[in-house]
C-alpha cells in the first residue's frame, strides 16, 4: 500500500478484474495459494508491457489452466471433443467480445441494422482444438503421470503452479482448424505451440481488439462511460 509502484498495482488490479481467476469458483485454484499470488505477479510483470505479451502469460498460466479447464485439454476422439471453455471465453471475455465493433468502441451494423457477431461456434470449435495438449510445466525428465495427472493436482513439488504450462504434442489435435479467417491445415505431426503462436496472433491483431481492451481499461481506471472520442 506504501510502496512507490501504485500506477502499476492500480493497472494490475483492473486486470484481474478482466483476466479472471477465482478460488471461489474453482476449488482447484483455491488450494494452491501460491499459484494465485504468482498470477498477480505476472500481471504486474506485463501491466506496462505488450497486450500480445499478457495475453500469452495469462493463456499459459496454470491458474488460468484450471479456471477455463484449458489445462490437461485432450485432443478428443470418436465420442469425445475438445473442451472449448477457454476458446470461447478467450474471445467473448479476454480480447474481440460478442459483436463487431468500430475504432471507438461503437457496434457495427449490418444493412438490417443488427450488431455483427465478432464469431460463431465454427470458430469456437477450431479454437478448441488448439488449445489442446497443455498443462503443468515439469523440469526435467517428465514423469510417466506428468499428462496422466494434469487434471487433478498431485504436486510432484517441481513448484509448477508458478510455471507456464508446457505442450505434450501426442496430446494436441491435428485436424484442420479454421477460425476467424484463419486456417490452421490438418497435419500428421502435431504442433501445440505453433498453432498456438497462430491463434495468439490471430486474436491480437483482430480489428475489435483495441476498442474492446481500451475501453474496459478507461472504465475501470478513469470513468465508467467513456465517450467514442476518448475510445478512438
Amino acid at each position: 500500500i506504501a510502496g512507490n509502484d501504485q500506477l502499476r498495482q492500480r493497472i494490475v488490479y483492473a486486470l484481474t478484474e478482466m483476466f479472471v481467476i477465482s478460488s471461489e469458483a474453482d476449488f482447484n485454484v483455491q488450494s494452491m495459494p501460491r499459484g494465485e499470488a504468482n498470477y498477480y505477479d505476472v500481471l504486474g510483470a506485463d501491466a506496462f508491457g505488450n497486450f500480445r505479451t499478457l495475453l500469452q502469460d495469462v493463456t499459459l498460466n496454470p491458474m488460468m489452466g484450471q479456471m477455463l479447464s484449458m489445462l490437461g485439454n485432450d485432443k478428443g476422439n470418436a465420442t469425445t471433443d475438445p473442451d472449448e471453455n477457454y476458446a470461447r471465453e478467450v474471445m467473448q471475455l479476454l480480447t474481440i467480445g460478442l459483436y463487431q465493433l468500430n475504432d471507438d468502441g461503437s457496434q457495427q451494423l449490418s444493412g438490417a441494422g443488427q450488431p455483427i457477431p465478432t464469431y460463431s461456434n465454427v470458430d469456437v470449435t477450431a479454437l478448441a482444438a488448439v488449445f489442446t495438449g497443455i498443462s503443468w510445466h515439469i523440469p526435467g525428465p517428465r514423469p510417466a503421470t506428468a499428462w496422466s495427472n494434469c487434471c487433478v493436482y498431485v504436486g510432484p513439488g517441481y513448484g509448477e503452479e508458478l510455471l507456464p504450462m508446457q505442450s505434450f504434442p501426442s496430446h494436441h489435435s491435428t485436424v484442420q482448424k479454421q477460425f476467424l479467417g484463419v486456417t490452421i491445415p490438418a497435419s500428421g505431426s502435431p504442433d501445440p505451440d505453433g498453432d498456438l503462436k497462430i491463434a495468439l496472433d490471430t486474436l491480437f491483431n483482430h480489428p475489435n481488439l483495441p476498442a474492446f481492451f481500451c475501453k474496459q481499461m478507461i472504465q475501470h481506471l478513469v470513468t465508467s462511460n467513456p465517450s467514442p472520442t476518448y475510445i478512438r
